[in-house]
């Protein structure tokens, strides 16, 4: 009868002999790729040839098979998970949110746990943890990024399923939608230009823009890094009936922290042109006769502008007013509500770039204060009988 080959990545007895007049260590090895090798280290005892052979054999499984296994730590899993080629699909930004909270909160709390140890309860206390501490939708998105890891570990064989399906809701209070309104639009216009036109702290001519910008978002319903994107070739200043911008790409941070320009925005439908209103369009045609460069919107030296910067621009301008807590994407807002009221959610949706109206009428447009004119509908019902 023949004899039963060796499980799948383990070793036979180590024989010990001499070769060479060399104490040596023998094994027969059966690697992740199911072959049985043999298998030999020499030492100065027979001893630490067995202690060589070992070390030489786990380190062939290791390089052959890098699968993950019930000892691996989470963090290890989540570095696995990060870096194949598969990421390489999702946004920049998103994997610069998914490797910041792996280096900090998932790392900090729970990076030091095996796979083999993360069952439901544990993980369960540890998003809790995260909700207390960082708030719900950071924890939200920590949950989706362990859910990605244990189901990476599922699919190596580490553990039986994925802790994360079963974990508790994470339930992130629904803030209302609140858009300005038309006289709150102009307002903030006036102020963003009065700020325009005040030196900085150092005496100098502000290069923020700001006024400009305002326009081109309540002109555009566009996101700022389409619109800090924005190059004057996506510029069409001649198209007939009204002048056009393209959204052709964005203005994204790196994951080494530089900004540069992605060739596609954020999804299909936010690849969109846009009609302007005359006054967004005469804001572009000012800023094309005095541009220095491609983009629309640049820094001081003509670079691509920071995001962050024009925010910390638009939070000085307004500080101390009743708009301190505007920001570009409550005019967004504003123009989400102003064209479902107008001309409907579809409308509206396509403007913002959006890919569901769903999206537009949850997070975008102001609910309306008051309902539809159905008294025709229900009269009906108070009529007589006969």
């Amino acid at each position: 009868m023949a004899r039963p080959p060796l499980e799948l990545e383990t070793w036979g007895k180590i024989r010990r002999t001499l070769v060479d007049g060399k104490p040596t260590a023998v094994a027969y090895l059966r690697g992740s790729d199911g072959k049985t090798r043999k298998m030999q280290r020499q030492g100065k005892t027979p001893a630490d040839a067995e202690r060589t052979l070992i070390r030489a054999m786990k380190a062939h499984l290791a390089s052959a098979d890098e699968d993950l296994g019930p000892t691996t730590t989470v963090k290890q899993a989540a570095e696995k998970w990060l870096a194949e080629p598969e990421r390489s699909e999702l946004a920049i930004a998103t994997i610069r949110r998914y490797t910041d909270i792996l280096s900090t909160i998932v790392r900090v709390g729970f990076g030091n746990v095996r796979l083999g140890e993360a069952t439901v309860p544990r993980v369960d206390r540890f998003l809790k943890s995260v909700t207390e501490s960082n708030g719900a939708s950071t924890a939200k998105t920590t949950r989706t990024l362990l859910q990605h890891v244990f189901a990476l570990a599922v699919r190596h064989g580490a553990i039986p399923s994925n802790p994360v399906r079963d974990v508790g809701r994470i339930v992130q209070p629904r803030k209302p939608v609140v858009a300005p309104d038309e006289h709150s639009i102009r307002e903030m216009r006036a102020l963003m230009r009065a700020w325009d036109a005040t030196p900085d702290k150092r005496g100098n001519r502000r290069t923020a823009d700001l006024g400009d910008l305002f326009d081109l978002y309540t002109g555009t319903g566009a996101r700022t890094t389409e619109v800090l994107g924005l190059r004057w070739q996506d510029v069409d200043l001649d198209a007939l009936p009204h002048a056009t911008v393209a959204i052709n790409g964005i203005v994204v941070l790196g994951t080494d922290g530089k900004v540069f320009w992605q060739e596609h925005p954020k999804t299909d439908a936010s690849r969109r042109v846009l009609k302007l209103p005359g006054y967004a369009s005469d804001v572009l045609t000012r800023r094309r006769i005095d541009s220095y460069c491609d983009w629309v919107f640049p820094s001081a030296v003509g670079t691509l502008r920071w995001p962050h910067n024009l925010r910390r621009s638009w939070r000085d301008a307004l500080a101390g007013t009743p708009y301190a807590d505007v920001t570009p994407r409550s005019l967004r807002k504003a123009v989400a509500t102003r064209l479902r009221d107008e001309l409907g959610i579809v409308v509206a949706r396509d403007q913002l770039g959006h890919t569901s109206d769903n999206t537009t009428r949850k997070h975008y447009a102001q609910p309306l204060a008051i309902g539809p004119d159905a008294t025709s509908a229900l009269e009906a019902f108070g009529q007589n009988s006969e």
